[in-house]
């Protein structure tokens, strides 16, 4: 299992080394208040908490938004309804922050479905068609590498 948060940092890192400064504030928080604020669309009333109220990514929010889609796709699978229903109304009585999202190692067909994600969502949040390719081919690179980041330890075969 490797974070949601740590991938984001090395494809950022990476791709757009610029965003880090926004990649790193947004880390003082939980990833459902990371998700909430960069799925927002059109213009922010508020800040993003951290002095950065203008700067907005291009890469981080559509890196983090799709692996925390697919993280939380991936976990709710694993759970059958009857159990998922109540630990929603579990977590809401209790008003626990969920936990860091996290991703398995991930077959080749689901490399291949996280990529096609990432492309459109980047196109869609207006990222130029030949960046968006290198955001999703990092992000794929990155993934397939394991939880450490280090080569040789590819996700199993589909």
């Amino acid at each position: 299992m490797v974070a949601v948060r740590d991938v984001v940092r090395d494809v950022v890192a990476e791709v757009a080394p610029e965003e880090l400064p926004l990649v790193d504030g947004l880390a003082s928080y939980d990833d459902g208040t990371v998700v909430r604020r960069l799925s927002r669309t059109g213009p922010r009333r508020e800040p993003l908490g951290f002095g950065w109220g203008e700067v907005i990514g291009l890469a981080t929010p559509v890196v983090w938004l799709v692996l925390d889609q697919v993280a939380q796709r991936l976990a709710d699978a694993a759970v059958d309804g009857t159990a998922k229903g109540a630990r929603g109304l579990l977590r809401r009585l209790v008003r626990r922050r969920r936990p860091p999202a996290t991703l398995p190692a991930l077959t080749a067909d689901q490399l291949a479905e996280l990529r096609r994600d990432l492309l459109d969502l980047s196109i869609r949040r207006g990222l130029d068609a030949q960046i968006a390719a290198e955001v999703a081919d990092a992000v794929v690179r990155r993934l397939d590498r394991g939880p450490d980041g280090s080569p040789g330890e590819p996700g199993p075969a589909s």
